[in-house]
């Protein structure tokens, strides 16, 4: 596995995660969309959800919190309404058996929802929003997380961090966003605290209720939303489009880092045909941001190349290796 540089491809990646997701006790469906998703946030720099994120994947398989043979249900009640019942496994193998029903809908329709219910943490909120603009769908994604954000000026957490991504298709490639509602990602808190570091001023609220920079009192406080009461209204939107078909609610569900109870989360996706609409948005929507990028430096959902090579943090890579049963 070693390439001399340290570094891997992304298809050494991939077969090192599949490996550590059956080691952890996953099947073979969710250790096979579990390491696309890996490998895929891993080549847009996006290691804070990639290989380091999969780790808690690891963990809620042995701990019993992500069931590992999960068989998502989908179901079609209406023509434009789709819904998939995750089983406690992931969101990832749920949204993927309701992909062609979604897709089908959409285009009979022009516009189509998917909710899912019963799902482990989404990850990596922008592959789900990626996957529908690679099939020439224009995307909006929310999803809900335990509690972990205050809102509305609370001195605890009483929503999560609940992310929203949106994207946009394009025969270049695909324009996109995914963001957090709060003002930073739980994780960058965590990986802060294991590293002794401190945090910016305004990302959490410590245990007592009163704004920190301390990492390890922000885990047993909360995340601050952005923007005070706007990031607070689109966390709260977001988590009741996500509960949609039966998704917990954020401060119903169980913590996706300790126990063994599945948190049971919710996501919501939109799937818009654009060519029902105009067969010319996509070209219009490319030349006006390419526009706005030229004239203003305004560089919106900007593709980056992906990497082909990547690195991982040493002590990631030997707890994948320790699942997967291989030398680091």
């Amino acid at each position: 596995m070693r390439t001399g540089d340290e570094t891997m491809t992304p298809d050494e990646l991939e077969d090192l995660c599949r490996a550590a997701v059956r080691g952890a006790g996953g099947g073979p469906r969710t250790a096979d969309v579990l390491a696309r998703a890996t490998v895929a946030a891993e080549r847009r720099g996006r290691s804070s959800v990639g290989a380091g994120h999969l780790l808690d994947y690891l963990s809620a398989l042995r701990e019993g919190r992500l069931a590992g043979e999960a068989d998502p249900v989908v179901t079609r009640p209406l023509v434009g309404t789709v819904l998939a019942d995750a089983r406690e496994g992931t969101a990832h193998a749920a949204f993927e058996a309701a992909l062609p029903e979604l897709d089908a809908a959409a285009r009979s329709c022009g516009v189509a929802v998917l909710s899912i219910r019963g799902a482990f943490s989404a990850g990596e909120l922008g592959w789900y929003a990626r996957r529908l603009a690679d099939d020439g769908l224009v995307a909006l994604v929310a999803g809900n997380s335990p509690a972990l954000m205050s809102a509305f000026g609370a001195p605890a957490a009483v929503t999560g961090t609940n992310p929203l991504a949106f994207a946009l298709p394009h025969p270049d490639g695909v324009r996109a966003f995914d963001q957090a509602s709060s003002e930073t990602a739980w994780v960058s808190v965590r990986d802060a605290a294991a590293r002794g570091e401190e945090l910016p001023e305004g990302w959490a609220l410590g245990s007592d209720g009163r704004p920190t920079t301390d990492a390890r009192d922000a885990l047993d406080g909360a995340l601050v939303p952005f923007g005070g009461a706007k990031g607070s209204n689109i966390a709260l939107m977001i988590e009741l489009l996500a509960v949609l078909s039966g998704g917990a609610l954020s401060r119903e569900a169980a913590p996706f880092d300790r126990g063994s109870e599945s948190p049971r989360l919710g996501l919501f996706a939109l799937a818009l045909d654009p060519n029902a609409f105009d067969a010319g948005y996509s070209e219009r929507v490319e030349a006006h941001l390419a526009r706005l990028a030229q004239a203003h430096g305004a560089d919106f959902g900007r593709r980056r190349p992906p990497l082909e090579r990547i690195l991982l943090e040493p002590r990631i890579r030997r707890a994948l290796a320790d699942a997967a049963g291989v030398a680091a």
